[in-house]
């Protein structure tokens, strides 16, 4: 489904309900460096609060307390949202759109952490409606080249790299028992996204897709079929690879395979825990191979999650 470019504004809230949220998330990358960067800021119009924020982890840290960079906010009060389309946030985030769902420019200071890329888009923004899970109403994807520079301690670092964008508006409730793949894969000529329900009781914690896109040979398809698993490290719970097998509508197959090049586990909401990795993707798409760079995320009910690693 495609999106329109009001999808680029804040969505006025269609109820009262205190658990409307609109998100905002950009992501970047310096594989050399093991690098990854969330920019996700987030707005419950109907309590007036801010949340979310910047994080950025290499392979040094696995939480938010040995992060990289971690500057997340719960209850920042926000009374008034203002234009998403040109905005910058009281906790040093700005996002401007420069051309709708299309070009955007992002940055980010803090004295031990600033950023300023801008984001173009190689593929049509994604419209997602709701997924099943209540985790919202609507939602946006889109994949493209991101381009600038972040300085790290005093240190600049060239942005030079292919990711990923999204939005999302509604109701985000808390979910019991939720458990979701979301896995992205980004290059110049081909991407995927793939979203998945993981089964614990099957090995692997294989599950088929829930739907997704692929992009590869200049054509742009919804995947169809096919299963996600997550092998994971020796303690049963840190992934060490993930396997994406996938057909779209025009027949073409998918097969990923993607190593992880760091690890963080976080609350994005109390009721939510994710973990995510930048990886490095092989494989195939309509048989050309490929490699490439993207990430995983393991999404969790929160509690479910704290059963699972405690098994």
């Amino acid at each position: 489904m495609s999106a329109s470019v009001d999808h680029d504004a804040f969505h006025p809230p269609t109820s009262d309900d205190p658990w409307w949220q609109e998100t905002s998330w950009f992501t970047f990358m310096v594989p050399e460096r093991n690098l990854y960067c969330y920019v996700y800021p987030w707005v419950r119009m109907n309590q007036g609060i801010l949340g979310g924020g910047v994080m950025a982890w290499d392979d040094r840290g696995r939480t938010p307390f040995d992060a990289l960079h971690w500057d997340y906010q719960w209850a920042y009060p926000y009374p008034e949202p203002g234009d998403l389309r040109d905005i910058t946030f009281p906790t040093g985030i700005s996002i401007r759109c420069l051309e709708p769902l299309t070009r955007y420019r992002v940055a980010y200071t803090h004295p031990d952490f600033s950023f300023e890329v801008e984001f173009t888009a190689i593929l049509p923004a994604h419209l997602l409606e709701d997924n099943g899970t209540g985790t919202f109403t609507g939602h946006l994807d889109q994949q493209g080249r991101v381009t600038g520079s972040v300085t790290v301690a005093g240190e600049t670092l060239a942005v030079d790299c292919h990711a990923h964008r999204d939005r999302s508006w509604g109701p985000r409730v808390p979910t019991p028992g939720l458990h979701i793949g979301y896995d992205l894969c980004t290059s110049a000529d081909l991407a995927f996204m793939a979203y998945s329900a993981p089964d614990e009781a099957q090995p692997d914690h294989a599950g088929n897709l829930l739907g997704g896109t692929l992009w590869a040979g200049g054509e742009l398809a919804t995947l169809t079929e096919g299963t996600r698993r997550i092998e994971r490290d020796a303690g049963g719970v840190w992934p060490a690879r993930v396997v994406v097998e996938g057909v779209d509508d025009r027949g073409r197959r998918l097969d990923a395979v993607g190593t992880p090049l760091n690890w963080m586990c976080f609350q994005n909401l109390p009721s939510m825990t994710n973990l995510v990795s930048l990886v490095r993707w092989e494989g195939t798409a309509d048989g050309t191979p490929f490699t490439a760079y993207g990430e995983l995320e393991d999404v969790w009910d929160a509690d479910r999650y704290r059963r699972f690693a405690r098994d």
